[in-house]
């Protein structure tokens, strides 16, 4: 089958699930397009690979996604596909799609209705949309606007592969609730701990950085795109030994998105969340690190919350030791669907997550 895998160029998270399955597939024989843009493209050009442009999100100095600036950011990006539509379409048609599979790309899924080729999402942003969500005080317009631009990412697939440590039954038959993927590069780590707290950071974040350097803790910084330190803070750019860095880690910090979050509990490290404003999902993932017993989070970090972490570790690597997930199962349910057909795919794959 010649199945077309479309994803967002936003964050790490994207492309990092993205290696995590297409070997899957390809393994599988089936033969694999790749289409993305931004930070994605470095990261899988060993494949057949269409650049596009794609939607990014802009934010403020404060660190909050910006729904103004994001707007505004974006406007080329219709210019782009009014522009190319019809080369965009040629290309993909030549490669005779059977199937594609979207990773939160919206114009992906628009190309794939035009061409009459069926599309499955697959992402974990739809966990919003189909399980049962707590909204705190304060965050309900937040999640309402992610849940209105989430339903309309990927509107009318025939399929919805969707990843969460939720263990909520589904009933719909088209859907489908895995646990998250975890890259293979982790998956063969033998987590140890360490004397030093792994942070991510997707965005700038200045005064988390000034809450840090109060701490009496050694902190290796990625997402800064430099190599140099300043007194307990070293920062990394990216590079191979990042999860060899986070399995010899004490703890992880940063940014709430599903997959740094999922590499940080296969590997047992209790997580602080810095979730990014004004982006529900990563709020709910916040929510979830907390109720879980699993680490903490703050939109706003303080000295008092970040050394409270620090003071929880043990009990935080307790509650981490009990829990267990199949990370193959993504992968599992994307082959059965792409296998037996779309068309007979309208039962339940839902893989066991157990706490």
């Amino acid at each position: 089958m010649n199945i077309v895998y479309a994803l967002s160029g936003e964050g790490r998270g994207h492309a990092s699930t993205a290696r995590s399955v297409l070997p899957v597939l390809e393994g599988a024989g089936h033969r694999l397009k790749v289409v993305t843009y931004g930070r994605s493209v470095s990261q899988l050009r060993d494949y057949d690979l269409l650049e596009i442009r794609g939607i990014r999100h802009s934010y403020n100095r404060a660190g909050r996604l910006s729904l103004p600036k994001s707007i505004a950011g974006n406007l080329g990006v219709l210019g782009y596909y009014w522009a190319n539509w019809t080369s965009l379409r040629r290309q993909l048609r030549a490669f005779s799609p059977d199937l594609f599979i979207v990773n939160f790309e919206p114009f992906s899924a628009l190309l794939a209705r035009s061409l009459g080729v069926p599309f499955v999402s697959f992402d974990n942003q739809h966990a919003l949309v189909f399980l049962q969500q707590r909204v705190p005080p304060g965050f309900r317009l937040s999640s309402l606007i992610t849940k209105a631009a989430t339903r309309v990412v990927t509107a009318g697939a025939e399929a919805y592969v969707v990843m969460s440590f939720s263990a909520a039954p589904w009933r719909r038959g088209n859907v489908h609730i895995v646990p998250p993927v975890v890259q293979s590069e982790f998956r063969r780590l033998r987590p140890e701990i360490g004397d030093y707290v792994l942070v991510y950071l997707k965005e700038p974040n200045p005064s988390f950085l000034q809450v840090l350097r109060q701490i009496d803790e050694r902190f290796v910084i990625y997402g800064y795109n430099v190599d140099t330190a300043d007194g307990n803070l070293t920062f990394r750019r990216f590079n191979d030994d990042m999860p060899r860095e986070m399995a010899a880690c004490k703890a992880v910090m940063g940014t709430s998105g599903l997959s740094f979050i999922t590499e940080a509990v296969w590997l047992k490290k209790p997580y602080f969340g810095v979730p990014l404003k004004n982006e529900f999902e990563q709020t709910t993932n916040s929510f979830f690190i907390k109720e879980a017993g699993w680490g903490d989070f703050s939109e706003q970090p303080t000295r008092d919350e970040v050394e409270g972490f620090f003071r929880g570790l043990q009990g935080f690597r307790a509650a981490l030791a009990e829990f267990r997930f199949d990370p193959d199962a993504a992968g599992k349910a994307l082959l059965e669907l792409a296998d037996r057909g779309l068309a007979r795919a309208q039962h339940p794959v839902t893989a066991e997550v157990r706490a």
